[in-house]
């Protein structure tokens, strides 16, 4: 295992331009991507010279055992600017990369003053080496996302059972996340979302004590983690007598997904092509106006990753996981939207979901 996150060091290192000595990781995910210690307080310093891991009393033991490759430093109370100044002039550091993305400017004063002599650099690009190589997910990464979409998917069944006239979305949106920890989910991957009747035509409507009845579609967006890895899944189920409307809004979106998800079937690889294949079906059939996000992101050790599937285009990378999850929403009315994860393969694609997808009734 340890030599899985060296492996991954030493990648950074050699994506590093010669004119840096090396970078500072500061994020919690990016240093549990680099070490696979989870920790909100490190401080991972990565140079071609040699790497050092720094964090306080709470977090010290813990990572000797995680790092066993890395040397871990302790700062002791009051000595932080003094430790990590140490180290600065040890390891001759001169010109460091930071994460400009993901570090706020009190963060990016407070460790260049601790740093001096170093000069720090908010303008190398960091964020986009480190995005390079998470995008590109190993066996294992897709082993804990598949784990922790069944641990979804079982949850999500679980919850079909409850759904009757009379409940709360809030109460099925609880007993999803009790019912998913209980299974073995080290948490959700973001809040549920649970709506029904006119709350589905908001893409993230926050559940509430709205109660079920005849007649309504409700949109179920869930995810669990799985050390540390996430799933997410859409699905929109009827409950009683639906009309007609309702049931060709929902085949409309269950053929827009489809025809993205045939396109990466047959290998292909474009962001903006992916996105048209869902939104151009859509858009013909009259409901363009109500499709307004993009019809999916990569996900991994966060929910939304790089890359994004939508109009801006990009190649989709090779053994990276997005999902396709396009959708209509009628303001006031109803909405639908189905979702999947898809890991990308060189040839084509892999479907991580087999929860059914066509139209369930409860009720």
């Amino acid at each position: 295992m340890t030599n899985k996150f060296l492996g991954r060091t030493t990648a950074l290192i050699e994506l590093i331009p010669e004119e840096y000595d090396g970078a500072l990781i500061m994020s919690q995910i990016n240093g549990r991507y680099f070490t696979g210690f989870n920790c909100d307080n490190g401080y991972f310093i990565v140079t071609r010279n040699g790497c050092v891991y720094v964090t306080d009393s709470r977090y010290t033991e813990a990572a000797g055992r995680a790092i066993d490759w890395c040397k871990v430093m302790e700062y002791p109370a009051g000595k932080m600017k003094e430790t990590f100044g140490g180290i600065s002039q040890s390891m001759g550091l001169k010109n460091i990369m930071v994460e400009a993305d993901r570090m706020t400017l009190s963060q990016y004063f407070m460790m260049e003053e601790m740093l001096r002599p170093a000069a720090l650099s908010q303008t190398g690009g960091l964020d986009a080496l480190i995005e390079s190589l998470r995008v590109h997910k190993d066996s294992d990464e897709i082993a804990c996302m598949k784990a922790a979409q069944n641990i979804a998917e079982q949850t999500l069944q679980h919850i079909f059972g409850m759904v009757r006239e009379g409940v709360s979305e809030a109460d099925l949106a609880f007993e999803f996340e009790f019912y998913a920890r209980r299974l073995g989910a080290e948490r959700l991957a973001f809040d549920s979302i649970v709506a029904s009747g006119e709350n589905g035509s908001m893409p993230h409507a926050v559940p509430g004590q709205r109660r079920i009845k005849n007649g309504d579609l409700i949109t179920f967006d869930v995810g669990c983690v799985v050390d540390g890895y996430h799933s997410d899944m859409t699905r929109t189920v009827a409950y009683g007598d639906i009309c007609e409307e309702q049931r060709r809004i929902y085949d409309i979106v269950l053929r827009a997904q489809q025809h993205a998800m045939d396109y990466l079937f047959a290998g292909g690889d474009d962001l903006a092509e992916c996105d048209a294949a869902a939104r151009d079906l859509i858009t013909a059939e009259g409901y363009g106006d109500f499709f307004g996000h993009s019809t999916g992101h990569g996900v991994g050790l966060e929910i939304h990753e790089f890359p994004s599937v939508s109009f801006r285009g990009g190649k989709i990378p090779v053994n990276s996981v997005i999902t396709v999850e396009p959708g209509i929403y009628l303001p006031g009315r109803y909405g639908v939207r189905i979702e999947n994860m898809l890991y990308k393969t060189a040839d084509g694609a892999v479907d991580l979901a087999s929860l059914d997808r066509e139209l369930l009734i409860l009720g």
